[in-house]
């Protein structure tokens, strides 16, 4: 349910929450109605938008993404927990971003609900952009992957295993996320993805990434 807030002093309800089905702690939670709440009075902010695993139909999320909009100055705001990934973008910065084919601000209007928005912001983006963005670029995908695997080397040599085990995840879901878009298909959230690549044959690569995130989660 998005929030639609004009009027100076008026609060969002926490009905303003409810696209966020799957929640990484309750700090997590609290944190984010404490935005969307300040969100009402504080006049920089256009539109404070959830995406990721969290908001899709999945059984286990580990973190929220959260895309914040401002406008003139950023916002003063206090540090999210650390399962929070918080990005923000000057309102000018997004239509240039999506144009350039961004990754991150792409997904979040194909697939992420506003918990917030200020004149229908968000969704004045998502109507002109929504049909028309570019599929993530495969060949970016792999540098990626690339330069992962030569951290994930380096934090096994040194014997530091969690580290080691968040660069695999993060490694296979650059490659599933390149496979997926050699093949036409725009890459849903992790927890999503091998899902997908078994419906394009990349069976052993979908195994893969099934694995480390289950290594990941204990």
């Amino acid at each position: 349910m998005t929030q639609h807030l004009r009027t100076e002093g008026a609060r969002p309800s926490s009905g303003a929450l409810e696209a966020v089905r799957s929640w990484p702690s309750e700090a997590a939670r609290a944190w984010t109605l404490d935005v969307v709440e300040h969100a009402a009075t504080d006049e920089t902010i256009e539109a404070l938008v959830a995406s990721g695993s969290a908001v899709r139909e999945v059984a286990i999320s580990d973190d929220l993404d959260l895309v914040l909009v401002y406008r003139r100055d950023r916002p003063q705001l206090p540090r999210p927990p650390i399962d929070v990934d918080l990005r923000e973008y000057d309102e000018d910065d997004v239509p240039r971003k999506l144009a350039a084919g961004h990754d991150y601000l792409s997904w979040t209007v194909r697939f992420g609900h506003a918990l917030f928005e200020r004149d229908a912001w968000w969704t004045r983006l998502w109507m002109q952009w929504n049909g028309r963005l570019a599929l993530p670029s495969s060949s970016e995908a792999r540098k990626r992957a690339h330069k992962t695997k030569h951290q994930y080397e380096a934090m096994l040599a040194v014997g530091d295993g969690d580290a080691a085990t968040e660069l695999r995840v993060s490694m296979l879901t650059h490659l599933a996320r390149a496979a997926l878009s050699d093949c036409g298909k725009f890459p849903q959230s992790r927890p999503e993805l091998a899902g997908q690549l078994r419906t394009i044959g990349e069976r052993e690569l979908a195994d893969r990434l099934d694995e480390a995130l289950a290594q990941r989660r204990g």
